[in-house]
């Protein structure tokens, strides 16, 4: 549930699915307590009017997720996002939120990635490690179960997750930095999540964000007795486009940019300071069955080249006029998804946050024009 807004994102906007998104979790600790931690509990227990504790000592309202989970006041999760997509020269826009009862998941800490940072890979991600086999890896309210993908669970997947969570109305939330606002968000009940003046489908008028720009998040006096208000400071990236290699014209979907995968490829675009990372993925469809990507995880501090090592492997095929070729021409991309959050606080937020994702794409064309044609096929194919 910790990537629901993202998941409803993605479908509304029909965008690429993110992959190495989900990040290996750590394992709950579910090991019994110590004999003398035992002894320590039952001290305090036989003596509550002693300096040792009180018989009306209230739950942890931080609990460690490695320890015991306080499950009865476990606090509140709240994330909300934005999300700018252009796609070959057509944007769309869509600002979405949420608030849930904590849950353990939401507090583990994730693991370092296994890639740094200004490095490529061959494909989208790295083979997938489950983070439990059976129920017994998880805490005690947690179920072990996949990711679905279109109904179908994705290997590897399995995670601690715990069920049957709800989406919660908490009152009025208040985001200022938009263009023409503050705007208010609120719960709309038909999807169960925030959206702005809680209505719609999530998306936004695209010209209502300010790039560049700080944000607040706001909310007092919430419904809840134990939330009682929350706040953020974020700042908004200058607003993501290429400035090398430049676009040029000829390309099936509008401006498309040339790749010569016989040389290294370098990206220029305005940074955000070294703040935050870009996902460069270069997709090359040689046939339906042969699609070849390249993605590199880069810094954020407007310039990155592709090495010849990895460029060389990208093999554009749709060099013809049918309708194969266009698929294929569609599938030739380059997606840049630039990706920065900042921290949600406040009485009762025990998991926090609001993030912005800027995904642009666009179509490829090989150096020169020509692409490999597709093969037609044999006749009884």
């Amino acid at each position: 549930m910790k990537k629901f807004w993202l998941f409803l994102a993605i479908v509304c906007l029909f965008v690429l699915s993110s992959c190495g998104e989900n990040s290996t979790a750590k394992k709950v600790n579910n090991e019994e307590p110590a004999p003398e931690e035992d002894a320590e509990m039952n001290d305090a227990e036989m003596d509550p009017e002693g300096s040792g504790g009180s018989s009306d000592t209230k739950p942890d309202p931080n609990p460690d997720p490695d320890n015991e989970f306080a499950r009865e006041h476990p606090g509140y999760t709240v994330e909300f996002n934005i999300i700018d997509t252009e796609m070959m020269g057509q944007g769309q826009s869509m600002a979405i939120g949420y608030f849930m009862r904590t849950a353990r998941e939401d507090l583990e800490e994730e693991e370092a990635e296994d890639v740094t940072l200004d490095t490529c890979v061959t494909g989208e991600s790295s083979p997938r490690v489950p983070e439990c086999t059976s129920n017994a890896d998880c805490g005690p309210e947690q179920e072990c179960v996949p990711e679905y993908n279109q109904g179908q669970a994705v290997e590897n997947s399995e995670h601690c997750e715990t069920p049957n969570r709800a989406s919660l109305d908490v009152g009025p939330v208040m985001i200022a930095g938009f263009n023409g606002g503050p705007y208010q968000f609120a719960y709309e009940p038909g999807d169960q999540v925030y959206k702005l003046n809680g209505t719609g489908d999530g998306s936004i008028d695209r010209s209502l964000i300010a790039y560049n720009t700080e944000y607040t998040i706001s909310a007092d006096s919430m419904i809840p007795e134990d939330l009682e208000s929350l706040s953020a400071t974020f700042t908004m990236p200058p607003a993501l486009s290429l400035i090398e290699p430049q676009m040029v014209e000829g390309g099936t979907f509008g401006a498309a940019v040339e790749v010569d995968n016989s040389k290294p490829l370098t990206f220029k675009w305005e940074s955000n300071g070294g703040k935050g990372y870009i996902d460069i993925t270069i997709t090359a469809a040689q046939s339906l069955m042969n699609v070849v990507s390249v993605t590199c995880k880069v810094k954020d501090d407007g310039e990155f080249t592709v090495p010849e090592e990895f460029t060389s492997q990208l093999v554009f095929g749709g060099g013809g006029d049918g309708m194969m070729d266009q698929m294929l021409q569609m599938m030739n991309m380059i997606t840049m998804d630039r990706h920065s959050e900042a921290p949600i606080t406040g009485e009762g937020v025990l998991s926090g946050k609001v993030t912005s994702e800027q995904l642009v794409m666009i179509n490829v064309i090989p150096a020169g024009g020509a692409a490999e044609p597709t093969p037609e096929p044999e006749e009884g194919e």
